[in-house]
């Protein structure tokens, strides 16, 4: 069994690291960074994206996802395509659960491009508003800054995924969800969920409560 590991919005894959040693089987851990730069971004969805990423790693049924935030997300086209079993981590199964400026998806891919937004005083803002004295904080900034230096084409390509309209019906659904109810970034589902304490990132602040469930329903 493989278990595939997908980040989020901004993020590198060591946003795992504290979970992953708990969780068996044999592990991939998935670029977004480096495998976008091979998606072409006309009418680019999570779909599209799941698309490639079944393709290139050949995952099948019997293959395990874990996603994380737009990782989440990206899991759920997964599994519509091959049926596989999928953990969604602060993550959504309708795009309007993302809380956000209330901007036409298009300026933001354009913003994104530009870098606009993608600032030290943004980021100050940001940790000021929701992130002072939280253990989260660091790990915030962290991915903030990953975003700040990061190929903003790629940026780009993240917020489609996000954003982009997928026309085919979706009809598949997660096997388990873990969300923290003080989630700044997503809301909790209306689905059935775990909760769990913290906040977007309590993979990393109390990974504890993320890698028992999993190891659960996996065993």
């Amino acid at each position: 069994m493989r278990i595939f590991f997908i980040p989020g919005l901004g993020e590198e894959i060591s946003i795992f690291d504290k979970i992953q040693l708990f969780i068996p089987g044999e592990k991939v851990f998935i670029d977004n960074w480096t495998l976008l730069e091979q998606v072409y971004e006309k009418k680019l969805t999570a779909l599209v994206y799941a698309q490639y990423l079944v393709q290139h790693f050949k995952i099948q049924k019997g293959d395990v996802i874990i996603g994380h935030s737009m990782g989440g997300w990206i899991a759920l086209y997964i599994k519509q395509l091959v049926d596989c079993r999928i953990v969604q981590i602060a993550s959504w199964t309708d795009s309007r659960k993302i809380r956000r400026a209330f901007l036409d998806r298009h300026i933001i891919y354009f913003l994104a491009k530009k870098g606009i937004g993608l600032n030290a005083l943004v980021l100050r803002i940001l940790v000021w508003l929701h992130y002072k004295n939280k253990s989260s904080r660091e790990i915030f900034i962290s991915v903030f800054k990953r975003l700040m230096r990061g190929n903003k084409e790629i940026v780009a390509k993240k917020l489609m995924i996000i954003f982009n309209p997928v026309k085919a019906p979706l009809t598949a659904t997660a096997d388990l969800r873990i969300h923290a109810k003080g989630d700044k970034i997503v809301k909790f589902p209306d689905e059935p969920f775990i909760v769990v304490a913290g906040d977007h990132f309590t993979l990393y602040t109390h990974p504890e409560t993320v890698y028992e469930p999993i190891v659960k329903i996996l065993s």
